[in-house]
């Protein structure tokens, strides 16, 4: 969270007053905070919390397909970091349509993403399936794969991942086959390619490559990252060579 606040000066007592509102005080919860002046982007800005980044690749529909990939959610760290990282970010049960919610929340799986609901919800959406609980789903895992990507590539949260670094992220993590063949074609500039109902035999091109094969060849030489979640190699076991003895000698 991050918050706009105008100061008031006491420079008799060295003071720095603020008055945050009901809605920024949390920040102040959380030990020191970092104080920095006005950038020139929010002096429209009214008094309170910043508005989070607009993240355009959390609205591209056709980039789904890869945020759910079993691949890459574990090269961002697997099931278990997007449970810690919706425990982190997600205070209170996410379902809107309950009319009582407890005040003890868990981690409520669905497909490949996750949720957070209260012990009531949990229990009266356990094994159900809806489109609203599909979509929530959907949204807190491409929130929480473009929080890990934006922090892997540039390591700040203040603006917004465009799709170039999520493709080198994809390259650098060797998923970039489960990129969408559309998706790789508009990372690399092509134009989008045409489908038409019917084929010629000569339009066909024998041997063309694909926008995903030509972005894999582009990367190969790439030096990969070790990151702590990924599995290391175990050590090897020592040899054990075991030696006659004649007992006569």
């Amino acid at each position: 969270m991050r918050v706009l606040l105008r100061p008031v000066l006491v420079p008799e007592l060295g003071l720095v007053v603020l008055k945050p509102g009901r809605e920024s005080r949390p920040v102040f919860h959380c030990g020191r905070v970092l104080v920095e002046p006005e950038p020139k982007n929010m002096r429209g800005l009214p008094s309170g919390v910043v508005p989070a980044v607009r993240q355009p690749l959390a609205e591209d529909k056709t980039l789904l397909p890869f945020f759910s990939d079993e691949r890459v959610i574990r090269a961002a760290g697997g099931a278990g970091a997007l449970s810690d990282w919706l425990l982190r970010h997600v205070k209170s049960c996410q379902w809107p349509h309950g009319d009582y919610h407890h005040s003890e929340t868990v981690i409520h799986r669905y497909g490949t993403g996750a949720m957070v609901l209260c012990w009531h919800c949990d229990n009266q959406l356990r094994d159900q399936t809806s489109e609203s609980l599909d979509q929530l789903a959907q949204q807190n895992l491409v929130a929480w794969m473009i929080d890990v990507i934006r922090h892997a590539i540039s390591g700040t949260q203040e603006r917004d991942l465009s799709l170039a670094e999520l493709s080198w992220w994809a390259a650098c993590n060797q998923v970039v086959d489960a990129l969408p063949e559309a998706v790789a074609r508009r990372s690399l500039g092509l134009p989008a390619e045409k489908i038409r109902s019917v084929y010629r035999e000569s339009d066909i091109v024998p041997g063309e490559q694909t926008a995903i094969s030509i972005l894999k060849q582009r990367t190969k030489n790439i030096a990969l990252p070790l990151h702590v979640h990924q599995q290391q190699n175990p050590p090897q076991k020592k040899t054990v060579v075991s030696i006659a003895v004649d007992p006569e000698s």
